[in-house]
């Protein structure tokens, strides 16, 4: 059982709630508080390889999470016009686990809920942190609803525009634009769909994932110079605008792209990125997930990069070792692991929309056939790599 009684996790999402399983398996108390009135979110699918199962079956949740999700094939590449191009494996089967499993997010975020209240932690939806001072045997703590509180160690896994950060470094580590965007929308899927499939067209792709359900989502991804303010009730209009103008009169998935025009719950997310430098706390305050280490979705890899976070450091805590002891440790182990993750998910997506000419778009989908393959298995050993 770890010595640390109780503790705040700040950010009620994957990373906060996995971690708040973790700890509390140990016998800690743990109160969980979200700035959100609820865990509804717009309403699109996530992707777990190996790694991120493999820390899930550490904390009991893997055969809740597989319940819910959908096992992958390969992932298939097409060009503009619907012609295969290649299929891109997701990694080396490990201990029986799939290699990928797609997830719908809120399906995820109430069953990791239920768990945690399940084990006795106390979940504070529409609440943050006012005011935070800490000494050498704790951290006092006011909450928005007035409460007063006080903890052994407090953990923002509050996301990108974490306010924990800010405790912490001030405006020092602000997210950064990376010169992408992501649309992303559920919609039907054609009975056809098995796996997923991204078509890839001048300057981005238009990607088909499925979900349980006989439902996918949508995503786009494509450079967008600047800040633009769109409108979000314009939001499936413009998404299907961009899909259609990178396919451009290609027929290939044409009903599901012109299903986007009535998508309800499009979500349009500018691909912005964080990564604060060693090390992620001062004194009993730290900060994992986004709120430490925020990266583009290329490797799929930002979700399981979090739950890793909160298990290595649960692991951790059980050693009974004093408070900065574990937290070197933790760096040690977290640090190079996820820079490397997060630098190669950068790189792969500006490889991605260096494809914005037809010359460009051969020399993409020449390097898919060529040279992505190898690329690929690389990242996959990294990511099967013990965390």
């Amino acid at each position: 059982m770890s010595k640390f009684g109780k503790i705040l996790i700040v950010g009620a999402g994957i990373g906060g709630l996995c971690a708040a399983v973790a700890l509390a398996k140990d016998g800690v108390e743990v109160d969980v508080i979200d700035i959100k009135p609820d865990n509804s979110v717009a309403g699109v699918g996530w992707g777990l390889r190996t790694n991120g199962l493999l820390a899930l079956r550490e904390i009991g949740l893997l055969e809740p999470t597989l319940e819910i999700g959908f096992p992958t094939p390969p992932l298939s590449y097409y060009d503009r016009n619907g012609r295969h191009v290649v299929d891109i494996p997701y990694g080396r089967q490990v201990d029986g686990l799939p290699n990928n499993v797609q997830l719908p997010r809120l399906g995820f975020l109430e069953m990791a809920s239920a768990r945690a209240l399940e084990l006795g932690c106390r979940i504070m939806m529409a609440t943050t942190v006012v005011d935070i001072e800490q000494d050498d045997d704790g951290v006092s703590v006011e909450l928005s609803d007035g409460s007063l509180h006080r903890y052994d160690l407090v953990l923002g896994f509050d996301g990108i525009n974490s306010n924990i950060r800010a405790y912490l470094f001030g405006e020092k580590y602000v997210p950064t634009r990376s010169g992408g965007v992501a649309w992303r929308a559920p919609v039907r899927a054609p009975d056809t769909l098995k796996g997923a499939i991204f078509c890839h067209g001048y300057g981005g792709k238009v990607g088909f994932v499925p979900l349980v359900g006989g439902m996918m989502y949508v995503i786009v991804t494509h450079h967008e110079p600047g800040r633009p303010r769109h409108d979000p009730t314009a939001f499936a209009e413009l998404m299907y605008q961009r899909a259609r103008a990178m396919l451009g009169d290609s027929d290939f998935m044409a009903a599901e792209i012109e299903s986007l025009r009535t998508a309800t719950n499009v979500a349009y997310t500018p691909l912005n990125t964080v990564m604060v430098p060693y090390p992620w706390y001062r004194g009993r305050v730290m900060i994992m997930g986004d709120a430490a280490h925020a990266m583009t979705p290329y490797l799929g890899s930002g979700a399981a990069m979090a739950i890793e976070d909160g298990v290595v450091f649960s692991e951790l805590l059980r050693s009974g070792d004093p408070l900065h002891d574990v937290q070197t440790k933790f760096m040690a182990r977290r640090y190079p692991r996820v820079k490397t993750v997060w630098d190669l998910s950068l790189r792969m997506m500006h490889e991605e929309f260096d494809s914005a000419t037809p010359e460009a778009l051969d020399r993409r989908l020449a390097y898919l056939v060529n040279e992505e393959p190898a690329a690929i298995d690389y990242v996959n050993r990294i990511l099967e790599s013990a965390y």
